[in-house]
């Protein structure tokens, strides 16, 4: 089992979010069928470093002594002293040439009062002074859902959670809102709450341990919770108790976002006939004071199984953004609203194009639409390649050349006039490309010499060839083709098309035929022949 200590969960609080079946990995830090060493010797190095330090100065009013608590002495006389002394297991203090103070449960500033009286009825003194200099030590026994029931020595500045941590901390299946402090033998019992200490920084919820406590960790209740689910920064499931309120779990959840709608927060709660009802409450009021500890106005108490949902404003205007890189005076993100906002907008935005922008090639792509599923595509990749039909290899192709969330558009028209179709609204992450002209086109395959020509208007794809060095060995010029820069392509010799910069010339090689190729061709072509001439002469015959 994984084991974490409390101390720890200081540092995640703001990111942490409950969960039904393991909320209390967050508070414990322990899951099931796991143990992690090295938070564990984590632990256990933080529970010595922390040992006996005080979270600050001691309050006389709430410090009950007990024995072996050591305690400074000083006074003014005609024989001035300045004395430690350690209070007895009988809880007395035996103050040499004046006598013994019973000091018996006795609060510090209870026991200086007594002190100054004992003196002052003995000797004449002044400036008298007496001051806490030790601190004693004592045990505390751990038990229930623990990993291990011990007794621990403890100092009475230490707190329930690091008790626990002293003894191991908690099993993943431990309450940590119903933990049982048994003090004075049992006559005085104290509800330990961890989440409240921990979330809401209620001190009173992890007390302070005595010399003889008993801590008692039930089971957690899997059934008992509230949750709180919508705009909230840590939603989730929370473990109930009967102090609950509707600000304890808004508090839990941390809060409100500024995209919270608190015109109409829902409690959702089940009746004895196990029908829910729903109650609609305005909560504006709360949302400057919901992080403070003052009293809110309207506070609804709160039974197991109530659920709050708090959605997003209706009028919230979401952080939206369009890119635009490449050849434009100012490249970068720019703020879009998702209704109006169009491509040339941001083309003005970013300075319009350089001079050696390839407008032609610009392309925009549509982020939601590039990270859109197909499900068709998911299922042809799982079935083996020969085995796919003609469609299914001929739609699996076309997918997979294609550019995903590219968008059918021509920056051209949209620079020509911004009320043309192609001038279309931007979406949320929209991605605009301007490219720079190549003034060359590159001639690849069978050529001579291939590789990237200088660019000259108003010529063929031969010219273009020929300044490669001609068609190589074994080219197919038939089947030459031109590729664009965005990828359509077009048979050379159909002339159906325009050379452009940037443009992709390629010479195929000739298909080569084998002996094989060719044997198998003609003995299927001679046995064609045999059986036409023997169904010929089996009917003249007749």
């Amino acid at each position: 089992m994984k084991i974490l200590n409390f101390g720890l969960i200081i540092l995640f609080l703001s990111s942490v979010i409950l969960h039904s079946q393991d909320d209390n990995y967050y508070i414990t830090g322990t899951k099931e069928k796991e143990f992690d060493t090295l938070a564990y010797r984590t632990a256990e190095r933080i529970v010595k470093e922390t040992a006996g330090l005080l979270e600050k100065e001691i309050d006389p009013e709430e410090y009950i002594l007990g024995p072996n608590d050591v305690l400074t002495l000083s006074y003014l006389s005609t024989k001035s002293k300045q004395i430690d002394l350690t209070i007895t297991p009988e809880g007395k203090l035996f103050i040499p040439e004046i006598g013994v103070v019973d000091l018996k449960n006795k609060s510090l500033a209870e026991a200086k009062d007594l002190i100054f009286d004992k003196v002052n009825k003995s000797i004449k003194a002044s400036d008298i002074f007496v001051g806490l200099k030790e601190l004693r030590k004592f045990k505390v026994s751990v038990s229930g859902a623990i990993q291990k029931s011990a007794i621990v020595s403890a100092t009475a500045v230490d707190r329930v959670s690091e008790i626990i941590d002293k003894a191991g901390g908690l099993k993943p299946t431990a309450s940590v809102r119903k933990i049982i402090l048994l003090q004075d033998n049992g006559k005085t019992k104290k509800k330990v709450d961890l989440l409240r200490y921990f979330f809401l920084g209620d001190k009173n919820a992890n007390p302070f341990v005595l010399g003889g406590d008993q801590i008692i960790i039930p089971t957690r209740n899997e059934n008992e919770i509230i949750s709180i689910y919508g705009e909230v920064p840590s939603p989730g499931d929370y473990e109930y108790t009967e102090t609950d309120s509707l600000s304890t779990l808004i508090r839990f959840g941390k809060g409100f976002f500024n995209t919270s709608f608190l015109d109409s927060v829902e409690l959702f709660r089940f009746d004895e006939n196990k029908k829910f009802t729903s109650i609609n409450m305005n909560l504006n009021h709360w949302n400057e004071i919901i992080n403070t500890n003052d009293k809110l106005q309207g506070d609804i108490a709160l039974k197991a199984g109530d659920r709050v949902i708090i959605r997003r404003r209706p009028d919230w205007i979401e952080n939206r953004y369009a890119t635009i890189t490449g050849e434009v005076l100012f490249p970068g993100k720019y703020a879009i609203d998702g209704v109006t906002t169009r491509v040339s907008d941001i083309l003005e935005k970013a300075g319009g194009v350089n001079k050696d922008a390839n407008i032609e090639s610009a392309s925009l792509i549509r982020y939601a639409e590039k990270e859109s599923e197909d499900k068709e595509m998911e299922r042809l990749r799982r079935i083996p390649y020969n085995e796919l039909s003609q469609n299914e290899l001929r739609y699996f192709q076309a997918r997979s050349a294609e550019i995903k969330g590219i968008m059918a558009i021509d920056f051209k028209k949209i620079l020509a006039d911004k009320e043309s179709p192609d001038n279309i609204v931007l979406f949320h992450q929209d991605s605009i490309h301007i490219p720079y002209t190549k003034y060359f086109v590159n001639v690849q395959g069978r050529v001579n010499n291939p590789g990237l020509v200088n660019y000259k208007s108003q010529m063929d794809y031969e010219y273009y060839i020929s300044l490669a060095g001609g068609y190589g060995f074994r080219a197919d010029p038939d089947e030459t083709i031109i590729v664009k820069a965005k990828g359509q392509q077009y048979l050379a010799k159909d002339r159906n098309y325009k050379i452009e910069p940037g443009d992709n010339i390629l010479v195929p090689p000739q298909s080569e035929t084998t002996f094989w190729q060719i044997f198998t061709t003609a003995l299927t072509i001679v046995t064609q022949l045999v059986t036409v001439a023997g169904v010929v002469l089996a009917i003249m015959r007749f």
